[in-house]
């Protein structure tokens, strides 16, 4: 049986994706969730394991948690980027919190889980990430072998044609290490990336996005209350004319490869240098000039009613 690891920094987005993952409905392949392994992104290594943890608490279900490892407190190198300006400073819109069942971490760090979950059912794991790349980059290193034991990798990040998060030209998940992107490009053979250009090709109404969370499960009802309480917080955020969601479309992609309508086939390279406008930059090579890395699977369409119905929990 084919199984997920999500590798995330939740993040607001991210705890849409989770519960995606993690609450059944009729609507959705149900597909288990070995691991979650967290990396600094969003806020630091600290916060995202704490949310994660206190995610899998409120969206209850004991039965289906999985375990959840620590991950990497910062890039391979250069500094460390966060974006609390959009996710408050603890990563889930500074909203008070309310009780939860308390979820233990484990002791063993994220690339080595990634690894020896790899090792164990090779063929198996599809690898869902939904920030920085770094804990990929080094489980790499601890086993080469990681590309073909994986059995697919959806990624959430890149800029493919400039319009940058981060800055001008670079999406933030790519852009906070840049070069445990390019060791990822470079190296895994099926690679599907899901752009912040599709992320913002693919826009939802209000009315679609309220009704993502209007269901009575407990992932609903806390995601609900998140997203409550940005409208209360940042009044900007209830008016907005269209909606995003980066990480659950990424996570649509890997619950079901068949809201993909059209994709592109191109080898991607990932820029990096402090102080340059190509820091984080993901160039692709449109006329196929290249053969030094495998050629990533580029999404450009979804399919949007089959979206509404994935991206509801």
């Amino acid at each position: 049986m084919s199984a997920l690891i999500i590798d995330t920094d939740p993040g607001l987005d991210d705890a849409h994706a989770l519960a995606m993952a993690l609450t059944p409905s009729s609507k959705r392949p149900s597909v288990p969730v070995s691991a979650i392994c967290t990396v600094a992104g969003n806020v630091g290594i600290d916060a995202v394991t704490g949310n994660a943890r206190w995610l899998l608490g409120a969206f209850g279900d004991e039965a289906s948690r999985p375990p959840v490892y620590r991950g990497a407190a910062g890039p391979l190198a250069g500094a460390v980027a966060d974006a609390a300006d959009v996710h408050g400073t603890d990563g889930l819109g500074d909203i008070p919190r309310w009780p939860v069942a308390d979820i233990a971490e484990e002791t063993l760090p994220a690339a080595l889980a990634l690894t020896d979950t790899a090792r164990r059912r090779p063929g198996e794991i599809t690898l869902v990430t939904l920030g920085p790349l770094t804990n990929i980059a080094l489980a790499l290193r601890l086993e080469p072998r990681l590309p073909r034991l994986l059995r697919r990798v959806v990624v959430m990040g890149g800029a493919v044609r400039g319009h940058g998060n981060l800055t001008l030209n670079a999406e933030f998940n790519i852009g906070a290490d840049p070069v445990a992107a390019d060791l990822v490009f470079a190296n895994f053979p099926d690679v599907t990336l899901v752009t912040w250009e599709a992320t913002i090709n693919h826009p939802f109404a209000r009315e679609e996005f309220d009704a993502f969370f209007r269901g009575e499960s407990e992932a609903a009802v806390s995601l609900r209350r998140l997203v409550d309480n940005r409208y209360l917080t940042d009044p900007g955020y209830g008016r907005r004319s269209a909606y995003f969601r980066a990480d659950p479309l990424a996570m649509a992609v890997a619950l079901d490869p068949s809201v993909v309508t059209r994709v592109m086939h191109h080898r991607v390279y990932v820029g990096y240098g402090p102080g340059t406008l190509g820091h984080g930059l993901t160039a692709v090579d449109w006329r196929d000039t290249r053969s030094d890395r495998p050629a990533a699977t580029i999404v450009e369409e979804l399919d949007h009613d089959r979206l509404l119905e994935l991206l509801r929990v």
